[in-house]
């Protein structure tokens, strides 16, 4: 039973880091993209600090409610950005498949 146990923690925690490194990528992409349409340098030190901050966040402090603010956060950014986007301020981001 403890072996089961332990196993479904690890396996919560797998998908946590899952969950926030998917955020942070996204973040990432948003970023490299930007820095292509030369944004301003204070811009990009916000990008910055925001991937440096997700980097050092612990999955295994971290809960569910915290983890979906987080994907809310980055949900929130993705929509401002879609904003800009289809105002023609902003180019594509991703050069791949459109879903």
């Amino acid at each position: 039973m403890k072996l089961f146990k332990r196993w479904m923690q690890r396996k919560e925690l797998r998908e946590l880091q899952l969950r926030i490194d998917h955020c942070r990528s996204t973040i990432e992409e948003v970023h490299k993209a930007l820095l292509m349409d030369e944004v301003q340098p204070e811009i990009a030190q916000q990008f910055r600090r925001l991937e440096a901050a997700l980097g050092q966040v612990d999955v295994t402090q971290l809960g569910n409610r915290d983890l979906e603010k987080i994907e809310m956060a980055t949900n929130k950014l993705l929509s401002e950005f879609r904003s800009l986007y289809h105002q023609g301020k902003l180019r594509n981001i991703h050069d791949g498949p459109v879903h």
